[in-house]
């Protein structure tokens, strides 16, 4: 009976051992090349700067790969077989885009991707990315007859002053793609008398929003809010061929 229950215990501890060591195998591989983005240029931005991505690439809740600069990025990447990747691109992070270059912040654009990787076989995954935060700006209209104004306008204990119509302000918006902004308008006229004008907004991603500037009939300041989303933005494909 005692060699029989060591027998049985040998045999158990077998399995388990030849267990332990097919978990410890790795998974095969496969290799991922990231392609440096291309960027159109669209009126929101301005400029036709090329931009240098962050990418970074999670499997579910674990980061694989931290958000490195794409310029940085140099051969290939190796991932193990599996689902549930996600590749993920953005033109700066949510700080960077309200305080660079200048406290005005930058518009932010921002995409991601699932994908899965197999074994030797090659895959293309590409991610769109748009304009994640909102534009704010002001526009004085003709009517408008204060020689000295200015405009301050708060997010999220964020505030930024506007007096002139070229100032362009980028804020970050909720989960939603809205958020809340308050404004406030100070003015005096040619002879020294003050006037105010407050109000909010709700700001929406890839939207601009203007806040135009009027002078009632009766002579007090008049607000009038616009929305521009007819406007192309600027789209990034990050292409990533394992």
């Amino acid at each position: 009976m005692k060699r029989h229950i060591l027998y049985i215990l040998f045999i158990l501890t077998a399995i388990l051992a030849t267990s332990c060591v097919a978990d410890l195998e790795p998974l095969p591989k496969g290799w991922l090349h990231v392609s440096p983005p291309s960027r159109d240029t669209s009126a929101l931005t301005r400029t036709t700067e090329e931009i240098d991505y962050l990418v970074s690439i999670q499997k579910g809740a674990n980061l694989i790969i931290s958000p490195v600069r794409y310029s940085q990025l140099s051969g290939p990447i190796p991932l193990s077989e599996g689902t549930g990747y996600n590749l993920i691109a953005e033109s700066c992070t949510k700080t960077e885009a309200e305080n660079q270059p200048t406290i005005y912040g930058q518009p932010r654009y921002a995409g991601s991707e699932s994908f899965s990787i197999e074994a030797n076989v090659e895959t293309k995954v590409s991610v769109n990315c748009y304009m994640a935060n909102a534009a704010f700006c002001i526009v004085k209209d003709a009517s408008f007859y204060y020689p000295k104004f200015k405009v301050t306008a708060t997010l999220n204990g964020r505030s930024l002053t506007f007096t002139d119509e070229e100032q362009m302000g980028y804020f970050n918006v909720g989960e939603d793609g809205k958020a809340e902004l308050s404004y406030r308008v100070e003015a005096t006229d040619s002879e020294g008398r003050p006037d105010t004008g407050s109000g909010t907004i709700t700001l929406k991603a890839r939207t601009l929003s203007r806040l135009h500037l009027k002078a009632t009939d009766l002579g007090y300041i008049g607000i009038e809010i616009t929305y521009d989303d007819t406007f192309t933005p600027s789209i990034t494909n990050v292409v990533v061929t394992p």
